[in-house]
């Protein structure tokens, strides 16, 4: 690649011609210093409109790839009030994302009926059954059978 100014190319246009037609060179041509035009042979322009053209249907099928795949309807999310509201995401999210908000809005929907008594008796037997896993792993020591030795 060379930089010539337009009164330079002027001078050699035969010679620059023949150079980018031969030797496959490639010619920026300036003017006032700044890039102005470039010059290169018919090959290597046609190369270029095809990689351009070829690239732009790879991209056009990589778009309407991701747009099929795309729901756009929205989710409805339970309120404290009661209701219902519909959820929007701003950003394109994949069906797994989407699957996951659902699933968490139907457990909210099941647990909003629920009193706090359920909920502190539900709480209080977690804990109990994650005591007990614990024992029979060996996390942890039953308090009312074992004793404690050398004190």
């Amino acid at each position: 690649m060379l930089i010539l100014s337009v009164s330079e190319a002027k001078r050699q246009i035969k010679d620059l011609v023949e150079q980018v037609g031969r030797r496959n060179q490639v010619f920026y041509i300036t003017r006032y210093s700044r890039p102005k035009v470039v010059m290169l042979s018919v090959d290597q322009y046609e190369s270029l409109v095809g990689q351009v053209n070829r690239l732009q249907g790879e991209l056009a099928a990589v778009s309407a790839a991701l747009d099929a795949h795309i729901d756009d309807t929205p989710i409805l999310l339970p309120t404290p009030d009661g209701g219902m509201r519909a959820f929007q995401p701003r950003r394109p999210v994949s069906s797994e994302v989407r699957d996951a908000i659902r699933r968490a809005a139907q457990m909210a929907l099941a647990q909003r009926d629920r009193t706090t008594d359920q909920i502190i008796q539900d709480g209080r037997a977690a804990l109990e059954r994650a005591r007990e896993e614990a024992i029979q792993d060996g996390r942890a020591i039953n308090d009312e059978t074992e004793v404690a030795r050398d004190d």
